[in-house]
């Protein structure tokens, strides 16, 4: 193989030629290169193919444009500081079933130029943790990195920027000093089946980018967060396992179109996910748990965020807190166990709306302060510790609900007009004691909540609520509860709600439609 200069400096490839036995076999140099007594005999690479053999490398490699070079069940030794290989446009690079690493001290990585090709499969990369560069940059169209261990990179594991079509699947990235999988100005990029473990950044880090996706990944102890997105368009993150990060699991920033679906989150001290100045966000039939901060975070300005069918287990803050956001709509969601609010509206939150959610076990329900727009039907509140509803300063429409808590069920409603009647069916009350003579399942008197708040038609019969909630059945976590029991309903769905489903999961244009006609036919049945 023709070996090229490097545009700025003297190009040499200095190889250790292994001296055969007396069979006639190749005998592989030991790794301890420290342990030798004499120097390597050094030669430049003369053929296309290195293949069963150790190389000593002090001196940068660049693959020409038209020539390439396979590294094929092969040892390559990085033995200087500073020291690549780079291919150039029209070079390939292909390594199989190889092991690179690099000496103590040495830093070392792997770059391809737009117009070349990359192939790496089946091999160890394994840096020197000298935090210069990092493994592997990849600017090329259609690079595939497979099956791969990588570890011990002072930089990002693998970077991606500039190109499309990169497919980096079923490899372990470990001990980067800074992100696992970075990605920037990509399009058509797909991350999936990667184990990602102690980062010192994020595990997987996007921005500038669009149509891409991040399935199947696990993702863990990482300084920052699981997978972060900023500035990111038409992207789907998706049956990721993230755990045991400092800051959100999914961080969310400044991105449009996004879904985060089927995901699970067993342990956070951030957030599971969070979004800030995000639009069209879907987050649906995620499992999420053990979080020191909320389940879901929608913050500073984000706006059209739908959250469908999660479940929260024992967030140690909010289960779902929207701050500053507008038009979040929450239903089919699971909540127990959640130390504060299952949905917490606050700072100027407008256009709020709860459906069919279940909160058991956790500090409080429904709780809004300074929030217009409140929409909140078909909820189930058992359990709660302080109350199952409080809504401060705050201005919309509560019914149909299924305030089921023993204790103080109403908290603050100071300066709140609220309706907790749609004029014909208002909520299900606990301490309720009026009666329902015509057996209409509403009570013949109001209930009342404070001095100035009034239930004109309080719900006794709590198949109205059920057969509300039952509209809901497209969700993974459609739960259907008694006063002591949840349970769920969904996994038999009818012909309905598998079509509903398989429009959901399309894209998050198309979720946001169907949720909107959803929410039409309930309207005319119920009067939302």
């Amino acid at each position: 193989m023709k070996v090229g200069r490097f545009s700025l400096t003297a190009v040499a490839v200095l190889l250790v030629f292994l001296i055969a036995c007396a069979m006639g076999s190749v005998v592989s140099i030991s790794p301890s290169f420290e342990n030798k007594g004499t120097d390597p005999i050094q030669s430049a690479v003369s053929s296309q193919i290195i293949e069963d053999t150790t190389y000593l490398v002090n001196a940068w490699i660049v693959v020409e444009a038209g020539e390439e070079l396979t590294i094929d069940n092969s040892t390559l030794a990085f033995i200087n500081d500073d020291i690549a290989i780079v291919v150039q446009n029209g070079g390939a690079l292909s390594i199989t079933n190889s092991r690179l690493y690099s000496y103590p001290s040495c830093s070392w990585w792997i770059s391809t130029e737009f117009g070349a090709e990359l192939t790496i499969e089946k091999s160890i990369l394994e840096g020197s943790d000298t935090d210069t560069h990092g493994g592997i940059s990849i600017g090329c169209n259609n690079a595939v990195i497979d099956s791969c261990h990588i570890s011990k990179i002072g930089g990002d594991g693998i970077h991606v920027g500039d190109c499309s079509g990169v497919r980096i699947q079923n490899n372990t990235i470990t001990s980067t000093s800074w992100e696992g999988i970075d990605f920037a100005q990509v399009t058509d990029l797909v991350i999936s089946g990667n184990h990602i473990s102690d980062t010192g950044y994020c595990g997987i880090y996007g921005t500038g980018s669009h149509g891409c996706k991040i399935i199947g990944n696990n993702v863990s102890s990482t300084t920052y967060s699981g997978i972060c997105l900023d500035r990111t368009e038409s992207t789907e993150v998706v049956s990721n396992y993230i755990s045991e990060t400092r800051q959100s699991s999914f961080s969310i920033e400044y991105c449009n179109n996004i879904s985060v679906m089927n995901n699970t989150v067993p342990l956070s001290y951030g957030s599971g996910i969070s979004s800030i100045w995000s639009t069209q966000l879907f987050l649906a039939y995620n499992d999420i748990r053990e979080t020191v901060y909320d389940g879901i975070g929608i913050m500073t300005h984000s706006n059209r965020v739908v959250v469908v069918g999660n479940r929260f287990h024992n967030i140690y803050s909010c289960g779902l807190i929207s701050d500053s956001s507008n038009n979040i709509l929450a239903y089919g969601n699971l909540m127990d166990g959640v130390h504060l609010s299952g949905i917490d509206g606050i700072g100027g939150t407008e256009n709020i709306t709860a459906l069919a959610n279940t909160f058991l076990d956790c500090g409080g329900g429904l709780n809004f302060i300074d929030t217009t727009g409140i929409v909140a039907i078909g909820n189930w509140v058992n359990g709660s510790l302080y109350n199952d509803v409080h809504t401060e300063s705050s201005v919309g429409t509560i019914y149909l609900n299924a305030f089921c808590s023993t204790g103080i069920q109403i908290g603050d409603t100071t300066l709140s007009p609220i309706d907790w009647d749609n004029g014909t069916m208002g909520n299900y009350w606990k301490d309720y004691r009026g009666r329902d003579v015509d057996n209409d399942g509403i009570g013949d008197s109001p209930y009342k909540l404070t001095f100035s708040n009034w239930d004109n038609f309080p719900i006794v019969n709590l198949d109205l609520i059920h057969e509300f909630r039952s509209n809901y059945n497209i969700s993974a976590y459609f739960w259907k509860t008694d006063s002591t029991t949840v349970t769920n309903t969904s996994t038999v769905p009818n012909l309905a709600d598998q079509q509903m489903e398989t429009l959901l999961l399309t894209n998050s244009s198309i979720q946001i439609l169907c949720v909107a006609i959803l929410v039409v036919i309930l309207k005319r049945k119920y009067d939302v």
